[in-house]
């Protein structure tokens, strides 16, 4: 894109053409990292559509489509991606929450409705999207556990910006369940869970952006499942729940029963994949 100071409307088009090769939304991805350098809403693009950009806005409107050109993730480049209630804080550092995974967070707050002052487990929390998100929605004592100290960070700067005066929210560094102490009435968890022949598959484009180990299961993409399925009761309190999201053939591992779990439901997203399932703790 060149630095002449320009419209936004041309701004949006000219980005709209450059990305149409690599996006199936370049027009979208074009109004979203526009709206982030103007500090505005895409709606307001709209109405100020013949407004002009001044040179330096336009300059970092064009570094923000060079990268997206080379496919990294819009979530990347603003530093942002709604889920469910909030919009959170992203990088590298961390998977870019996705729309199915909200299932998880729907589920959970229909099974603590009833129960005052719950203790939750998020592992394996990435961002933190899970737990946080749990905790807006119900009245919850919150633990966010992963195995990367990076990841506790922006977690960290999600719990900061989303509670900033509230307690209740502790951060361990802990592979699986390894550091992890006390017992909950939920556990909820989105483990990796792609296989090989998988990462060689999909992990391309967009999503070798994101951080790989934060991908891959094992060779069926079900080991780190099955590991947190074989440890997870000792953590529940008596009839506690837990919640795991799937990969796309995560159904087909699933057993009815696991060391004191039994499995109570399997959620499919909407796309009609088994994307979650549901254990609760009979002790």
């Amino acid at each position: 894109m060149n630095k002449k100071v320009c419209s936004v409307r041309e701004a949006v088009l000219e980005a709209e053409k450059k990305l149409k090769n690599i996006s199936e939304t370049p027009r979208l991805d074009a109004e979203i990292l526009l709206s982030k350098v103007l500090g505005t809403t895409r709606f307001a693009l709209f109405t100020m559509e013949n407004s002009c950009i001044d040179e330096n806005a336009a300059e970092l409107f064009a570094s923000f489509v060079s990268r997206r050109m080379n496919f990294e993730p819009i979530a990347y480049i603003t530093n942002e991606k709604e889920f469910f209630e909030d919009t959170f804080f992203v990088d590298r550092r961390v998977l870019i929450p996705r729309p199915e995974t909200e299932l998880i967070v729907e589920e959970a707050v229909q099974l603590l409705k009833n129960i005052k002052e719950s203790d939750v487990l998020d592992i394996c929390c990435g961002s933190g999207c899970i737990g946080l998100s749990i905790k807006r929605a119900s009245d919850c004592r919150l633990t966010l556990s992963d195995i990367s100290p990076d990841a506790l960070e922006v977690a960290g700067i999600n719990a900061n910006r989303l509670f900033p005066a509230s307690g209740g929210i502790s951060f361990v560094q802990s592979d699986l369940f390894e550091n992890i102490s006390g017992k909950f009435d939920l556990i909820t968890a989105n483990p990796p869970y792609l296989s090989e022949s998988d990462m060689e598959e999909f992990v391309v484009k967009d999503l070798g952006f994101e951080p790989a180990n934060a991908f891959f299961g094992g060779k069926t993409g079900f080991e780190i499942t099955e590991k947190v399925l074989s440890q997870v009761n000792k953590f529940l309190k008596p009839e506690g729940y837990f919640i795991t999201e799937l990969g796309f053939e995560g159904a087909g591992f699933i057993k009815e029963k696991y060391c004191g779990l039994e499995l109570v439901r399997l959620i499919k997203d909407y796309a009609g994949i088994t994307r979650a399932a549901v254990f609760r703790n009979f002790p």
